[in-house]
């Protein structure tokens, strides 16, 4: 009896195109014995033919219409490839409704999108699987899908891009600046030519969106909560924290606040030295849960690069050929069928990794939100001047845990402080005040700190 094959539509054949077909290609054997089927790359879609002239793949077809992929009905599962909203978003929904099954890396469509890609797969008894849009090689959906099934998430906190893990590390280290360390950065293949969606936030945002629907079963969006970059993070801020025992890292943020409901940020962190996550370097990202039953727990492994991404991509493909090893057909009558190891079933449906019933969610605003706060104030160097700060901060119930004179710069004094934990929006207002004192020149840096729940 011949082993079946699973006839596999990659949509672009980049970066991470390229690392999941070279996966399929030299573990072919290894997955066949794993899975008892072959995983087969039928046809490619690459937005220009004569750019790829020189592939030579027997059997593969490269090809310049996305039809060519989403109307074939030997395809069955359909790889997404590509990055970006739009087209990837038409691409899913066709691929969806006409019964294949979708595996995608596209954090920004499946952030913006999950919901509605979640009640069509549901629809047309099919699945759609995005492993590889969070943290790169790590199995994070999947842990929290299964290995942490057994729990009630309390808080995570995640680095979730490489890009801005890496330049903070290399800052750091090496002492760069912060357009040298980005250089670096896109040399190695770990940021992109325009690294905005990075070193702003947004990428982790959109993580952290979609992380909020696997471990918290919330429908999230990216405009719901606050998030931040590392652009105004500087060699002597993360030369400070250390001294003060943090490292600084841009972090995930989400957990129940009691009745409150829930809390979901991202921005630069001053995390102890002694967590766990503190020592997370380089392109490596990590994500540290907190379930009610396992308790305290952490995920890490490279989370850039095509390789990492392609071999999660992998991994999902892998798990619809073990755990559903169905055939979509439609008849003439326009009939869906179901075939299951060859017998037909109208009733498939996988509960074990659809997110069908996300739910909505009291969100609490980081206005209402606890932390303590770095500070680097330039203050002029006059008699009373650190008094009239600790005063304009204590007036609105900021404490001060540590207050510290540094370097002078020009007539002015450097002061770092960091305060106890403080509600934000007394922080802000506190910040506020602090700006309008005559005898202070500048606040250079304002950065939170510790986690929050842990």
């Amino acid at each position: 009896m011949s082993m079946p094959t699973i006839q596999i539509g990659l949509l672009g054949l980049g970066n991470v195109g390229t690392g999941v077909l070279n996966i399929l290609t030299h573990h072919a054997d290894m997955l066949s014995q794993r899975t008892g089927k072959k995983l087969k790359v039928k046809s490619i879609l690459v937005r220009d033919l004569a750019k790829y002239h020189h592939y030579k793949m027997p059997g593969v077809k490269l090809t310049s219409k996305p039809e060519d992929i989403l109307e074939d009905p030997d395809i069955q599962i359909v790889v997404e490839a590509m990055g970006g909203e739009n087209p990837a978003y038409g691409f899913i929904k066709q691929a969806l409704t006409s019964g294949k099954f979708v595996v995608t890396a596209n954090k920004e469509v499946v952030s913006k999108h999950k919901k509605e890609f979640f009640e069509l797969a549901k629809q047309h008894k099919v699945d759609i699987y995005f492993e590889a849009s969070v943290g790169g090689g790590i199995p994070l959906i999947r842990s929290l899908k299964v290995g942490y099934a057994a729990n009630q998430i309390q808080s995570l906190y995640g680095i979730l891009n490489g890009t801005t893990n890496y330049i903070l590390t290399q800052i750091g280290d090496q002492g760069m600046e912060f357009d040298a360390a980005i250089k670096a950065a896109q040399k190695l293949g770990f940021a992109e030519a325009d690294p905005t969606m990075d070193v702003s936030g947004l990428d982790t945002a959109y993580k952290l969106s979609i992380l909020a629907a696997v471990a918290f079963k919330v429908d999230v969006q990216v405009s719901d909560f606050h998030y931040e970059g590392i652009e105004s993070v500087t060699l002597k801020d993360i030369q400070l924290a250390k001294e003060l025992g943090y490292a600084i890292k841009l972090l995930a943020i989400g957990y129940r606040m009691g009745s409150a409901g829930m809390v979901f940020r991202v921005h630069p962190t001053m995390i102890p030295l002694d967590q766990p996550l503190a020592a997370v370097r380089n392109e490596v990202n990590a994500v540290f849960f907190v379930g009610d039953s396992v308790g305290e727990s952490m995920l890490s492994g490279k989370g850039a690069g095509g390789s990492p991404t392609g071999s999660a991509i992998v991994s999902d493909i892998v798990d619809i050929a073990f755990d559903t090893r169905v055939r979509v057909s439609q008849d003439g009558n326009g009939h869906r069928h179901v075939v299951l190891d060859g017998v037909e079933s109208p009733h498939y449906e996988n509960k074990r990794n659809l997110e069908d019933a996300l739910s909505k969610v009291n969100l609490v605003n980081i206005e209402d939100t606890y932390s303590q706060f770095y500070l680097r104030v330039l203050v002029t160097d006059t008699t009373g001047a650190l008094a009239k700060l600790a005063s304009v901060l204590g007036d609105q119930e900021v404490s001060i845990s540590k207050m510290i004179q540094r370097d002078m710069v020009g007539n002015c004094a450097e002061v770092v402080i960091v305060t106890h934990k403080i509600k934000e929006s007394y922080m802000q207002q506190a910040l506020s005040n602090v700006k309008a004192l005559s005898c202070v020149k500048k606040v250079e840096s304002v950065i939170r700190v510790g986690l929050e729940e842990v």
